[in-house]
């Protein structure tokens, strides 16, 4: 499946990353690991020690936030997914 991916500015800034990424994936978290691969920088934001998503992981797809239920839901061509990490500042 073609999907577009696009990313919070945080994770623009840490890829160099402006535009949106055109990848195949099947699944949400398929192109979360395919982000990494191709920008090793990400892994220390997007998985844990267990090679599972961080809790501070957002994804949405088409605009919805996912849950962790369906990081391994099968994508439509077409489909946006969206990556973001929730932080805090103070």
């Amino acid at each position: 499946m073609t999907i577009t991916v696009t990313m919070s500015d945080l994770l623009k800034r840490l890829t160099g990353q402006s535009e949106p990424i055109t990848m195949n994936a099947n699944t949400p978290l398929e192109c979360a690991e395919l982000l990494v691969a191709q920008f090793p920088v990400l892994e220390k934001w997007l998985f844990n020690e267990n090679r599972k998503l961080k809790s501070l992981v957002w994804l949405l797809v088409n605009d919805e936030r996912i849950n962790e239920d369906d990081f391994i839901m099968a994508l439509n061509d077409g489909d946006r997914l969206h990556l973001l990490v929730a932080v805090l500042g103070g």
